[in-house]
């Protein structure tokens, strides 16, 4: 009877692994194949212009000479979007995923947020990035329309009563 059991709670456990971890994906996020989202990038803290929130936990930060990265933070942050400042907290004059540094949303709160990762993005990453984010419309591809074939016909296959 005990092994009845344990066999009993070895399945149960498995089958509970297995269904959490198929709930803990994101089928609706497509991924860009040739981005490395587990960016070691770093960015001058003096060179940055601007950034925009693209959703609670990732940001597009601007950099000198309309270079842009893409950060992900270590957890989702609801300040993004409603503040209008961003500070950094780093231990020397640059922001990089690791050694502790920060990015601080302003607020009476100053809520802060560990950087996870950061990728510097060429022009094709940055559109894909913001039309997956719906910040900008995908271009429209023409519709090919009908495609005519040579020899075929129409037969017909009788009436029906």
């Amino acid at each position: 009877m005990i092994k009845d059991d344990s066999k009993q709670y070895v399945i149960l456990l498995f089958l509970t692994i297995m269904l959490s971890s198929c709930a803990a994906g994101n089928p609706v996020r497509r991924e860009s194949v040739d981005m490395d989202f587990n960016g070691t990038d770093c960015i001058s803290i003096r060179t940055i212009r601007d950034y925009t929130a693209l959703d609670n936990r990732t940001l597009l930060i601007e950099g000198p000479g309309k270079q842009n990265y893409y950060v992900r933070l270590v957890m989702p942050s609801f300040g993004i979007r409603s503040s209008f400042q961003l500070g950094v907290k780093s231990r020397d004059d640059y922001l990089c995923p690791y050694g502790g540094d920060q990015i601080v949303f302003g607020g009476l709160d100053h809520e802060r947020v560990s950087v996870r990762s950061i990728t510097r993005l060429n022009a094709e990453q940055l559109k894909d990035l913001l039309i997956r984010y719906g910040k900008i419309e995908p271009e429209e591809q023409p519709d090919p329309g009908p495609v005519e074939l040579d020899g075929a016909e129409i037969e017909e296959l009788g009436e029906v009563t």
